[in-house]
């Protein structure tokens, strides 16, 4: 089971960035959901840092700071630990690259920092295929997420509608 993230646009990515005037940035990923999301593991974080260099911000970088905590963004102390373990006087925000759970342990722990969340968390997984929206009206009874279920009703009709 995993928790299921898709990459924002890199776009909308900049322009957060720079309404919230950084100057340099921490970029993390999560090493357990968002890696198999392929939107936050150390590959994406990578991609994304040099993404981000080229368009001219400043990155941190730590010996202490890994591209994506292995242990997942969503576990307080692992998060609690690398707030101890890296200079944060050296940065003023952090790009987070990992689901809602992910940015809140990242929010809590840094607390003076400008949090900008990387990527969009649209439900629960399994095998890297979303099963349930986490709506809070779960109607999940004959094994199947009502609500992704009509969903995906939709979005058959549309591919219909479109290729005719």
């Amino acid at each position: 089971m995993a928790v299921i993230t898709i990459k924002k646009d890199f776009v909308e990515i900049k322009r957060k960035l720079m309404e919230k005037n950084v100057k340099t940035v921490m970029v993390i990923g999560c090493g357990i959901c968002a890696k198999s999301s392929k939107t936050g593991g150390p590959e994406e974080v990578k991609e994304m840092k040099k993404m981000l260099i080229e368009e001219g911000f400043r990155i941190f970088e730590d010996e202490n700071l890994p591209d994506s905590l292995e242990d997942g963004l969503c576990r307080y102390s692992a998060v609690e630990k690398l707030a101890k373990s890296v200079d944060v006087d050296s940065f003023d925000s952090i790009l987070v690259l990992a689901c809602g759970a992910g940015l809140k342990c990242i929010a809590d722990n840094f607390k003076d920092k400008k949090i900008i969340s990387g990527v969009n968390t649209i439900g629960i997984g399994i095998k890297e295929k979303l099963v349930c929206l986490a709506c809070g009206d779960c109607g999940f009874d004959d094994g199947v997420c009502k609500r992704l279920a009509i969903i995906e009703e939709i979005n058959k009709h549309l591919k219909r509608s479109y290729n005719t």
